[in-house]
């Protein structure tokens, strides 16, 4: 059957998540300025899908990190690269809270770190895990204050979500961390692809690019393409939030 195609409007959703509901309300912003988010989830680094969300402290350090909910610090870990400083919560409701870049810990936290550094004469402590009453926190209770240390490049939060037993890391804007996002995406390219050998576009077996044309805000039209088979669609999209190049 011969199809005929035409992009008519812009596409709003780049990912589909799964019909999980997760709560929306459980967990605080961990600080205590509106969150603008310099790195996304799943975002595609040199070489790696980056996991959390990277969120900005105006250029600065030692801001203070707030645990996200109750729970219990059930691993510190301390490194030159990496997370460098990082501060893993466990909560009651399956969710552990992760916070990394740290410039330092709480006091009653940071004494113990600097007593196992000494007791190693090392900067990098490894993994440390803890149990429940250890280092129990409570909802906003201060935990750390922000850094640039490990892998940063620059002074940010970066922030995750996992699920406590699978140790599935989630997106944070799922559990109700709200960004300001009024900035409307931009498609970059569109392109079409044959999916089998008989499949064919504009009586060709390859993919094309297919120029767009921007009608109006937040609509864009392609060029109109012949296809039989099954085809798909590709797209290059940036999608900024709001001040995340400030």
């Amino acid at each position: 059957m011969k199809q005929t195609f035409l992009l008519l409007s812009f596409l709003t959703t780049l990912f589909s998540y799964s019909q999980e509901k997760y709560p929306e309300d459980y967990f605080r912003n961990p600080l205590d300025i509106a969150p603008v988010i310099a790195g996304t989830f799943g975002e595609l680094r040199s070489n790696h899908f980056h996991s959390g969300i990277d969120i900005k402290t105006q250029g600065k350090q030692g801001l203070k990190i707030y645990a996200a909910a109750d729970g219990y610090v059930s691993r510190i870990k301390v490194a030159q690269y990496g997370f460098g400083k990082a501060i893993y919560i466990t909560h009651p409701n399956g969710f552990t809270t992760v916070y990394a870049h740290l410039s330092k810990y709480s006091d009653k936290i940071q004494k113990y770190v600097k007593s196992i550094q000494y007791k190693k004469e090392d900067y990098q402590t490894g993994s440390l895990f803890f149990k429940k009453n250890k280092f129990p926190v409570k909802k906003g209770e201060i935990i750390a204050f922000s850094g640039d240390t490990g892998s940063s490049g620059a002074p940010h939060l970066h922030y995750e979500i996992r699920n406590t037993k699978t140790e599935e890391i989630l997106n944070p804007l799922l559990f109700g961390l709200k960004p300001e996002d009024t900035t409307a995406p931009s498609i970059q390219s569109l392109k079409v692809y044959p999916l089998n050998n008989s499949s064919r576009i504009n009586l060709q077996n390859k993919s094309f690019i297919l120029p767009l044309k921007n009608s109006s805000k937040g609509k864009y039209i392609a060029d109109r393409i012949s296809a039989f088979g099954m085809i798909g669609f590709g797209i290059n999209v940036f999608d900024r939030l709001d001040k995340a190049l400030q």
